[in-house]
């Protein structure tokens, strides 16, 4: 069996066993299939179902791309290679990553919520079901993809009884039903001495039936079980079916009705103060924790309640899920449908500019407070913070393109542009800076103008881009330099990118000036050391290029001192490494080995993936140079799998040139030529 990332249900599945069979059939005679079907109807579970159950069949794995909160057509290839843990290679497009991941793969990919997306999904499902003979896709629409092979099953509600059955209402009768049985199931969970009994029977099969089996229909329903009985639910689902064939819904499918008339009856059961936090909470595509509901929420809590009281209510009325396990904080999300349901009620208010312009401000304030602790003790606390908070980032970054605020927009990307580095989030990143920064304009103050600027052009390293991080870095410079005293702090972030672009091209001599610059400018300055311990560390590899040993050595100590006197992982592993290559440069192999080390288990505690492989290598080569070839082996063997997943050509030849070199060391000569030859042809 190979991986998976499915996610959990929320709720027990019930029923399909038919539908299941025959989805599964389809799957393996067609390699993309589609289920379609209204919001609500079941297709994100019935998906999962499916692929729990055919997981075995796919050596490489069943991998479920949740989409629901993208909303750029541009970003979903990063999505789904980020779902695959791809990342970024220096000068080879995404695309063309994610074709040759998956040439040779035998995996089923689940893109969910395709609907919004619906080009984009069907450009990246062709390109891959063309180049890859063995990869299957399971895609989740409301509408197909159309594109050709596609197989389509439309998917509707759950069996349910007719209007006849509902009257007669048998109980035994209607437990055959899966939709009545996912109503009294849920309704339990709720009130655990709720049965369906001959009393009960008919209007439960009523609300059933008029409700089309929709699974979120139902739950809905099923929620209001502790206040109304089944006849008052059955009755107000009556009276709301009869206000919604009014002609502003005359557009809509009829099972739209019916869903929209759940949620429509459940929302107006709730007080005003109620539907305000409930209609507030759409703005968070990525969910939110209670802490930020009390601060952008404040003013929808009457005297005498709280937020907690407030959004406790709205989970048991089951309008909101409430993630908790596996979290020190528990996470408030809505249910997609229910979400959009929402923002439709807000722009109805005239409230959506007003509460996205408050949820861009909240992001921008608390990423801004989190830039300084990426580079402190407290780092990885910080980065899984950002993690989580990811999709709410890209709706912020995303609304200040739209509403024009970009200034904020940049702000908050030079605050996350170093979770962006380390969690290998380089590519996506790069496109939001390059968005913003073709919006600039004059009214854009030219510290944030030169700083983006700046980081832009670390981005371009980060991607092996050196023309562009010389161009973005000579750029931040001259408006660095223009803005004068102030911008005294950007114009050395400048150099440092300026330097780090000329050092990517070869030209040593250059960026070891620009450094030297950098850091005379940064000992002038007070402030924070960060930047300078960068500079430090920069220099100090600089020089190494250059034969300065003993230079580098003294640099790097000092950008190593300050990095532990800040309490940086990711700097202080990066500072290891770079001495160990200083020591393996100078024959010290097992002051090397000991370094790497360091560097090594500071990377893995962290979780910065990125770097990783690289520098199990780089131990790898230490061992091999001390003549430790089982261990070296093993270190050149993980290295290589983790290249080989993201395909880095470069990492791969290096590694099968190490394996090539342990062999040949431990007396497998032909074993050893075949590791070189493959090195050969593939570096070829």
């Amino acid at each position: 069996m190979g991986l998976t990332n499915l996610p959990v249900q929320l709720t027990s599945f019930i029923g399909r066993e038919q539908e299941i069979t025959n989805i599964k059939r389809l799957l393996f005679a067609s390699r993309l299939v589609t289920l379609t079907g209204a919001g609500g109807s079941g297709k994100t579970r019935l998906a999962i179902q499916i692929a729990n159950e055919v997981s075995e069949s796919f050596a490489d794995g069943v991998w479920f791309v949740d989409l629901a909160s993208q909303h750029d057509p541009a970003l979903v290839p990063n999505v789904v290679a980020q779902v695959l843990g791809l990342l970024p290679i220096a000068d080879q497009p995404l695309m063309e990553m994610l074709l040759e991941f998956a040439r040779s793969k035998h995996l089923l990919l689940i893109p969910d919520n395709c609907e919004h997306l619906t080009e984009a999904c069907a450009q990246l499902a062709r390109e891959l079901l063309s180049n890859s003979l063995e990869l299957h896709i399971l895609a989740t629409s409301r509408e197909p993809l159309a594109i050709a092979g596609e197989s389509i099953y439309p998917v509707s509600g759950l069996s349910c009884p007719s209007s006849h059955e509902s009257v007669e209402g048998n109980p035994d009768e209607l437990m055959r039903y899966d939709a009545v049985r996912l109503f009294v199931e849920r309704a339990r969970a709720i009130s655990p001495e709720f049965n369906l009994t001959p009393k009960n029977a008919a209007p439960i099969g009523e609300i059933c039936c008029r409700l089309d089996g929709l699974p979120l229909a139902l739950e809905l329903a099923s929620a209001r079980v502790q206040v109304l009985t089944v006849h008052e639910i059955a009755a107000r689902l009556n009276d709301r079916f009869a206000l919604l064939t009014s002609a502003q819904h005359k557009g809509l499918e009829h099972r739209h009705h019916t869903l929209r008339a759940a949620i429509d009856w459940s929302y107006d059961l709730l007080q005003a103060h109620e539907q305000a936090l409930l209609r507030h909470i759409a703005v968070f595509e990525a969910g939110c924790t209670l802490d930020i509901l009390e601060v952008l929420c404040s003013d929808d809590v009457p005297s005498g309640e709280s937020i907690l009281d407030l959004i406790s209510s709205l989970v048991k009325k089951s309008l909101v899920v409430a993630e908790t396990s596996g979290r020190t904080q528990v996470r408030y999300r809505l249910l997609e449908t229910i979400r959009e349901y929402l923002m439709e009620k807000m722009d109805e208010a005239d409230e959506t500019a007003i509460w996205r312009d408050r949820h861009l401000y909240l992001f921008l304030a608390r990423t801004e407070e989190a830039a300084p602790k990426l580079n402190d003790a407290y780092q990885k606390l910080w980065l899984n913070w950002l993690e989580g908070e990811h999709d709410n980032l890209r709706a912020a970054l995303a609304w200040s393109l739209e509403s024009g605020r970009i200034e904020a927009g940049l702000r908050i990307a030079i605050a996350i542009a170093r979770f962006w580095e380390i969690r290998g989030y380089v590519p996506e990143g790069m496109v939001w800076f390059e968005r913003l920064l073709a919006r600039a304009g004059e009214e854009l103050p030219l510290i944030v103008h030169a700083q983006a600027l700046a980081f832009a052009g670390f981005m371009a390293m980060f991607l092996g881009n050196a023309p562009a991080c010389i161009a973005y870095g000579r750029e931040a410079a001259a408006i660095a330099e223009k803005a004068g005293d102030d911008g005294n702090p950007i114009l050395i972030l400048a150099l440092n990118a300026a330097g780090s672009g000329a050092r990517m091209a070869g030209d040593y001599q250059t960026a070891f000036d620009l450094d030297e610059r950098t850091i005379q400018l940064l000992r002038a300055s007070p402030g924070p050391t960060f930047f300078l311990g960068m500079s430090l560390m920069a220099g100090g590899d600089v020089a190494m290029e250059l034969g300065a040993y003993e230079k580098a050595r003294g640099l790097l100590n000092e950008s190593l001192a300050l990095a532990q006197e800040a309490g940086d992982a990711f700097r202080i592993a990066h500072t290891f490494n770079t001495l160990g290559d200083l020591a393996r440069y100078q024959g010290n192999f097992t002051e090397a080995k000991s370094f790497y080390e360091k560097s090594v288990a500071l990377l893995r505690e962290i979780g910065a993936g990125h770097d990783l492989a690289a520098f199990v290598r780089n131990l790898g080569r230490a061992c091999l140079l001390l003549g430790d070839v089982e261990r070296a082996g093993i270190l050149f063997r993980e290295s290589l799998a983790a290249h080989q997943a993201e395909l880095n050509k470069a990492g791969m030849v290096e590694c099968l040139i190490g394996l090539g070199a342990a062999a040949v060391m431990a007396g497998l000569s032909a074993a050893g030529a075949r590791l070189l030859t493959a090195a050969t042809a593939i570096r070829a």
